[in-house]
């Protein structure tokens, strides 16, 4: 058997060393690995309106542009709606002339109702000219601008209201006993991990569904799973649409 020279004994201990670094870096990967909290992924939505034309007509004044905060009851666009305009000039006059014959007794009930229905009808398609925002929120699009025709059910303007904020988790069947409506929820962005956002459970789905293609559970993907339904806090507006968001759900 022929000695081991001093470069072959040499190269068998770096090997040796190599293949133990090998190991150790293994072992340590995995246990962070596996220390690592299983974590459950959610893309947050909010709450959105699309507001659409009632009435035929040219849009005639636009307030708002993309990006504005607005108030519930705000007008945001305002459409001429010349033909009405037209109208309740004649309807209104024809009301207050039938209010003083029917105050007289010179026109029957009945007659009378059908002038208050046509002025009414008339005052609802006015006011319906003007496009205002039924919530608090910020203007996300505009679909039309000044000087367009557009026709009942046009889409006008879509907002959003950001502060409104939330996100489905999808959970296996086994962890539903430790949910429950309420229940403080924490929330972490993957792209900020120093930071926190308080929520809560606002929904537990009472039938399962298949899990969506782009969330992770901890069981085979084909497996039925309950929506969790989660509301975050968000008062900077540091939460948008769109993001995705993660949570163990179970505060400790």
């Amino acid at each position: 058997m022929k000695p081991i020279t001093p470069k072959k004994k040499k190269v068998i201990i770096i090997v040796a060393v190599a293949a133990a670094l090998v190991v150790v870096g293994g072992f340590v990967i995995h246990r962070m690995i596996a220390a690592r909290p299983f974590v459950f992924a959610g893309t947050l939505e909010t709450t959105k309106v699309i507001l659409s034309a009632r009435v035929a007509s040219d849009i005639s004044n636009q307030y708002v542009i993309e990006g504005d905060t607005v108030q519930s009851g705000q007008v945001l666009m305002e459409l001429s709606c010349d033909t009405y305009k037209v109208l309740a000039h004649q309807i209104d006059g024809d009301y207050e002339r039938a209010a003083a014959l029917q105050a007289k007794g010179h026109l029957s009930q009945a007659e009378f109702d059908v002038m208050t229905r046509n002025k009414q009808d008339n005052d609802l398609k006015l006011d319906w000219c003007q496009i205002k925002s039924p919530i608090d929120g910020m203007v996300m699009t505009k679909f039309r601008e000044v000087g367009e025709v557009v026709a009942p059910g046009t889409a006008l303007i879509s907002l959003a209201n950001p502060y409104d904020i939330w996100a489905y988790f999808y959970v296996p069947y086994d962890m539903l006993h430790k949910l429950r409506v309420g229940q403080s929820v924490t929330g972490l962005l993957p792209e900020a991990p120093d930071q926190t956002f308080p929520g809560r459970i606002i929904k537990i789905s009472e039938e399962a569904e298949f899990t969506p293609k782009n969330v992770q559970t901890r069981e085979e993907r084909t497996r039925l799973v309950y929506g969790i339904k989660v509301k975050f806090d968000n008062p900077n507006l540091t939460l948008k649409s769109g993001m995705t968001i993660e949570s163990n759900l179970i505060d400790e």
